[in-house]
């Protein structure tokens, strides 16, 4: 029973961490926006990724520099969100609406 406690409170603590860790909401909005938009860019305009992949990687990091978070937050951050739906589906409708209103 104390072992069950035990690792109970390590996923608690576990998870509590990994979300201390986050980029915020709003900015992840942000730089998931910008990604999503030079990913479309160039699937738009190469087709195959194994034209782009190179460009596509300079590009995002170009895009990670700029708002100051590493690959490794910015990944850490999309699979949280990819576990919270909701979350996940709010940013995506901010991105929806943002994009309709220009």
């Amino acid at each position: 029973m104390r072992k069950m406690i035990c690792i109970l409170l390590l996923l608690l603590f576990a998870c509590q961490s990994e979300e201390n860790n986050l980029i915020p909401k709003e900015k992840f909005t942000s730089i998931h926006g910008e990604i999503l938009a030079v990913e479309s860019y160039y699937q738009l305009n190469y087709r195959s990724p194994g034209i782009y992949k190179d460009s596509l990687i300079q590009s995002v990091d170009g895009v990670l520099k700029k708002y100051g978070v590493t690959f490794k937050e910015y990944e850490d951050t999309y699979n949280y969100y990819a576990i919270h739906q909701e979350e996940f589906q709010e940013i995506n409708k901010d991105l929806i609406q943002l994009y309709n209103s220009k």
